[in-house]
């Protein structure tokens, strides 16, 4: 399902896409060479290997429903989309990105392509980290959901072009339908890896409702397209340095609710009112209807003052 182009020399128009899979590549790249063994480019998802390189992921960047949620860690919602699971998983993402990013940002221009990418991406981690907090907590890393959104951007220019019937349209519907029915595989790297449909679903979306706002006929000047891409350059870095800072800063980052808990009880029984109040607020963070924390946080708060 390989989407055409006219020649050869077409693809080295199209710096935003090369630099796109320049990065990811480059991203999973690091997450292996930070885990220290050249197994994790496999998955690493089994055994002893699976909290390692779960805990790469998400000092990198991942998207974890329950920590998205409940820290506000709206930077892991870019992050995200830049790391992945297996080689086979960056493999597969990148081949996509390969097949329709030229075209479309041939047909787009660079100005639309990459806020395009970026904010796809952005809805399909959103969607799954929402989905994570209703249907069971999850690790989501990957392309997919930006690459989602490029195919369904490519539905609409189809739709208005060719209609619904042509053939654009008919590829890149098949192209969602592979990506979706894929998600009913469960377990894919033996567990660390699962195919994220709510992703697919809210970057597909996010794709269609962007496309669907541009104007027919308008295009950006060589100053106002420089200017787009660097600002998404900057939310990109700004995204990675605040990952950056708050894996240094952030003591409750990688604890979970009973850690976070347990931590309270121990400061407040130490006489540390400040880091007891601190510790349970981001213990009832994760678990807001918990009646437990509920009471501890009112014991606490009441005593220290």
């Amino acid at each position: 399902m390989a989407v055409e182009t006219s020649d050869k020399t077409d693809r080295t128009m199209t710096p935003v896409t090369g630099v796109l899979l320049a990065a990811n590549v480059a991203a999973f790249v690091a997450q292996v060479a930070i885990a220290g063994h050249p197994r994790f480019a496999f998955g690493g998802g089994s055994g002893a290997d699976a909290p390692t390189w779960s805990t790469v992921l998400r000092w990198l960047g991942a998207n974890h429903s329950t920590f998205t949620v409940a820290d506000n860690r709206l930077e892991t919602l870019v992050t995200s989309s830049f790391l992945h699971g297996s080689v086979l998983h960056l493999a597969f993402n990148m081949l996509v990105l390969w097949q329709v990013g030229p075209f479309l940002e041939r047909a787009i221009g660079r100005a639309r392509f990459l806020p395009l990418y970026l904010g796809a991406g952005i809805m399909g981690s959103a969607f799954s980290a929402i989905a994570g907090r209703f249907f069971g907590p999850s690790l989501s890393v990957g392309a997919s959901g930006s690459i989602c959104g490029l195919i369904g951007a490519i539905l609409v220019l189809g739709a208005r072009t060719q209609g619904w019937r042509g053939p654009l349209t008919r590829q890149m519907g098949t192209w969602l339908v592979v990506l979706f029915l894929l998600g009913f595989a469960r377990n894919v790297q033996g567990g660390m890896v699962q195919v994220d449909n709510a992703a697919h679903l809210g970057g597909a979306l996010g794709g269609v409702l962007l496309a669907a706002s541009w104007r027919r006929g308008f295009t950006y000047g060589p100053r106002a397209q420089a200017a787009i891409v660097v600002a998404c350059t900057v939310v990109f870095v700004a995204c990675g340095v605040t990952v950056y800072v708050r894996d240094r800063t952030d003591p409750y980052l990688f604890m979970d609710v009973d850690e976070r808990h347990s931590t309270a009880i121990a400061a407040f029984a130490a006489g540390r009112c400040e880091k007891a109040v601190h510790a349970i607020q981001r213990a009832r963070q994760m678990d807001p209807t918990s009646a437990r924390l509920r009471s501890h946080a009112e014991q606490i708060e009441r005593d220290c003052r």
